[in-house]
């Protein structure tokens, strides 16, 4: 019978804190273009795996292609407000929240 090894807290922080690294480090590589590149990204790869038969995920979402279809929404909004920054400012002035 093969047992998995469990972990010590001390390894399922450093875990974590390797998401967050990696978090980090596609910020600073990608600045202000962080959310659009990263969800474009996201979506892509789920999508891909979809299609190479991955079925289910360790993603709070569970199924690729709903992960994909989430972070493809996330990544043209995103790149929209980046192409054009005054679609935010337009967006609130029309709910009466700006200026």
């Amino acid at each position: 019978m093969i047992t998995s090894p469990t972990k010590t807290t001390g390894e399922r922080l450093e875990g974590v804190a390797f998401q967050f690294c990696k978090i980090a480090t596609v910020a600073f590589l990608a600045g202000r273009y962080t959310l659009p590149v990263a969800s474009s990204l996201a979506a892509i790869l789920y999508l891909a795996a979809h299609f190479k038969g991955k079925r289910d995920t360790r993603c709070i979402l569970r199924y690729p292609v709903l992960i994909s279809a989430f972070w493809g929404t996330v990544s043209v909004i995103a790149w929209i407000f980046i192409i054009n920054p005054e679609i935010p400012a337009a967006l609130l002035k029309s709910v009466g929240l700006g200026k």
